[in-house]
């Protein structure tokens, strides 16, 4: 790892997961028991955050969580991290929250309340604008407004600073006002409703990774296609591992490894050990040590 570690500022959601383990994802009108439930902090935002610093980033977080305890205590803990929190704002609006039932095989379905979340702004984010404009990478995804995303992105690209989006909850209006990035991380569902035959002009994207599970990653660029196969575990809670790979992807690929996505896949695969989002994420020394999968 190089002496200066590399700058990503990450702008998106803070929540609090009350995780509970389920037999089965409930259907409709069914009612389980839940056989235990773990409370902690998430968001797909604050989770790539955590992700980013624990895999060797000096990270900055642009966010919103309430005037509440929950969002006091999320400072703190982002600021445990080594993580930059001058760009988290408090609002009257409570802390996010998601309710997330995780069954048997590690499967899971989740619930949001976007709370705090919500109430950033793109003024809000112009009031940060020197933090983006220092990155070597930005960092999104979909759980602020899509106009705050927006805002970010174009701030990033105007100051040549690379724009990383992995657009999830992917929702309609993303798919309607899509807008040009460096590179998109989506999965298998998530790559189909954007583009027919993994077209980079469809995706507006430079560069396309496609995260297939406990198959093969597949990264898309003008000089074709390549996958990475991911190590083969048993997960016991999949919540998180997206952000987990992207987080660790911001981090490799801003250091210039060869091998970002064999790293992210090693660390989204160790992000699938453990039960919650942020507890379950790994330290760079665990992603070094777990070795690089084959190409």
């Amino acid at each position: 790892m190089s002496a200066q570690r590399p700058r990503i500022v990450v702008v998106g959601s803070l929540n609090v997961d009350h995780t509970l383990r389920v037999p089965h994802i409930p259907a409709p009108g069914e009612t389980l028991t839940s056989s235990s439930m773990l409370t902690c902090f998430g968001g797909k935002g604050a989770n790539q955050a955590v992700a980013a610093a624990r895999a060797g980033g000096a990270v900055s977080m642009i966010g919103c969580v309430g005037q509440d305890d929950f969002g006091a205590r999320y400072v703190e803990t982002l600021e445990s991290e080594g993580i930059d929190t001058t760009g988290v704002l408090r609002s009257a609006l409570p802390t996010g929250s998601a309710f997330i039932a995780v069954d048997d095989r590690g499967e899971n379905s989740i619930i949001v309340n976007a709370g705090a979340n919500h109430a950033i702004t793109p003024e809000d984010i112009d009031r940060h604008a020197e933090l983006i404009r220092a990155a070597d990478a930005l960092l999104l995804q979909l759980e602020c407004p899509l106009a705050v995303v927006q805002k970010a992105a174009e701030i990033a690209r105007e100051a040549g600073v690379r724009v990383v989006l992995n657009p999830s909850p992917l929702n309609t209006e993303y798919l309607a006002a899509r807008f040009v990035v460096d590179t998109l991380i989506v999965n298998e569902g998530e790559a189909e409703q954007i583009t027919t035959g993994q077209s980079l002009h469809e995706a507006m994207c430079r560069h396309l990774i496609i995260t297939r599970g406990a198959e093969s990653t597949l990264s898309i660029t003008e000089d074709g296609v390549e996958e990475f196969a991911p190590p083969q575990v048993t997960p016991v809670d999949t919540v998180g591992a997206g952000d987990t790979f992207a987080g660790a992807f911001a981090v490799a690929s801003s250091e210039g490894r060869v091998d970002a996505i064999p790293f992210a896949n090693a660390a989204g695969a160790l992000a699938t050990l453990k039960p919650g989002a942020q507890p379950a994420i790994p330290l760079r020394g665990e992603i070094e040590a777990f070795g690089q999968p084959q190409m």
